[in-house]
């Protein structure tokens, strides 16, 4: 039986990989987050220590852990410093995750329930298109399932081994993203009654929480509690500008739905009806569900809803379901699986159906190949170029690392003048001299000048 397990999820992890890697070029960004990223894996390859991780919410936020940068490091070096490594370390990790699912979770839910989630998982249109975005939002679901498992285990079996990775998965949530911090704290003062740990299984439970916030904490310290003071400004500055609960509700209740639109039907559109299902969904389950992982499934949602609330910004991204994406799937499928056999196995293959005819025909007018695509073009001029550049805030990301990556030689005095943007439909100046077209890349354009 075990020998079956570890074939299947051999199977289910290469199945995962094949499908993330397919036409992955042209279906990876390289914008905010992952311009960011590459320059601090730079820096961790030519030796300078990198303490300080992403900006949690945008500017003026306060400071992740460097975890993920770190993580980046192996694909990046094995590929010889392409940008390529960047997604593909997305995928590897969703691609890990996806096979767990069923090695983690087949004794607990049932191989049956096991299998068709870890499907579901697989073809998702919404979730192999999440797993092609390089940044710290990547290890979300990894650290869900790992929670998920261990607060089981915890409860379930008191299980002295598992409440330690609890403490561990505790400090490392403050490597990975804002959203997934709180929810293990709740879910300990939640089922405290059931946590019947001696005192010395507290202080190792802390140990293992404090440990990978220690460089957080050093740096902290030496720089008058920098980090500790964004992130009080940040916190009195949401609590100033919260939106009034009752639109705070409905978007949430939008973008849940369009979540799960997402996930399933490969519809990444607005529904207040399936965020408002999911919602009872989960709230029936803890209510009425028996088995403790749909309890928990069914709280994580419950928690996460009422965290964006308290969150107060109607604006917040969908990937704020991250941590929840699992225990959507989770409530789901094995609803599904309850059903008549036939009636289920439609279900399955209609899902199925649609995402996969959904992964196979769309591309990205932004993807990292364009970009690629488009400086190459440019190794076309003999002498140096004068770069100019007219993007949407964000959306130049990489093409300064392209130009040199490809030793194309500039100079701001050259008379080559050459603009790269985003910009389709309009006319293109440099220094109020009108340009002549070059390429077209997707969405990204180039136009040249020669100054006479």
């Amino acid at each position: 039986m075990k020998k079956f397990i570890w074939i299947l999820t051999i199977i289910l992890f290469f199945a995962a990989f094949l499908l993330r890697l397919y036409k992955y070029e042209i279906n990876s960004s390289f914008d905010w987050d992952q311009n960011r990223d590459y320059g601090e894996v730079q820096k961790i390859m030519n030796g300078t220590p990198v303490i300080l991780g992403p900006v949690a919410k945008g500017s003026g936020g306060f400071h992740l852990g460097s975890l993920y940068y770190y993580l980046l490091v192996p694909s990046y070096w094995i590929m010889d410093h392409s940008l390529y490594s960047l997604p593909l370390t997305s995928i590897v990790l969703d691609t890990f995750f996806a096979a767990a699912i069923f090695l983690l979770l087949h004794n607990v839910i049932g191989k049956k329930v096991a299998i068709a989630t870890s499907i579901v998982w697989i073809v998702s249109w919404y979730l192999v298109s999440a797993s092609r975005v390089s940044w710290n939002v990547a290890l979300v679901p990894l650290w869900n399932l790992l929670t998920l498992i261990s607060l089981y285990r915890v409860i379930k079996e008191r299980s002295q081994q598992y409440f330690y990775s609890l403490g561990l998965l505790l400090g490392l949530s403050f490597h990975i993203h804002v959203s997934i911090i709180p929810l293990i704290p709740i879910f300990l003062a939640l089922y405290f009654k059931q946590m019947k740990y001696t005192f010395k299984d507290w202080i190792i439970f802390c140990i293992l929480a404090i440990t990978p916030l220690i460089p957080l904490i050093t740096f902290d310290i030496k720089h008058g509690f920098f980090n500790a003071h964004l992130l009080r400004n940040q916190l009195g500055s949401q609590m100033a500008a919260r939106e009034s609960i009752r639109l705070m509700l409905s978007m949430t209740m939008i973008k849940l739905g369009k979540v799960v639109s997402g996930i399933f039907l490969a519809k990444f559109v607005d529904n207040i009806y399936l965020g408002i299902i999911t919602t009872l969904l989960a709230y029936t389950t803890i209510v009425f569900d028996k088995k403790l992982l749909h309890q928990l499934a069914g709280w994580s949602i419950i928690i996460s809803i009422i965290l964006i609330l308290a969150l107060g910004d109607y604006g917040f991204p969908e990937y704020y379901f991250s941590p929840v994406y699992l225990s959507i799937m989770l409530l789901y499928v094995s609803q599904i699986c309850k059903l008549p056999k036939l009636l289920a196995y439609f279900l399955f293959i209609f899902m199925i159906s649609c995402n996969l005819r959904q992964i196979t025909t769309t591309a990205s007018p932004f993807s990292l190949k364009y970009k690629y695509d488009l400086v190459s073009t440019l190794k076309q001029f003999q002498e140096p170029i004068d770069m100019h550049y007219q993007f949407d805030p964000g959306r130049d990301g990489g093409f300064g690392y392209l130009i040199n990556l490809m030793d194309i030689k500039t100079d701001k005095n050259s008379i080559i003048k050459i603009l790269l943007t985003d910009k389709l439909n309009s006319p293109l100046y440099i220094n109020g001299e009108l340009t002549r077209d070059l390429h077209t890349m997707g969405n990204f354009r180039s136009s040249l000048y020669i100054v006479q």
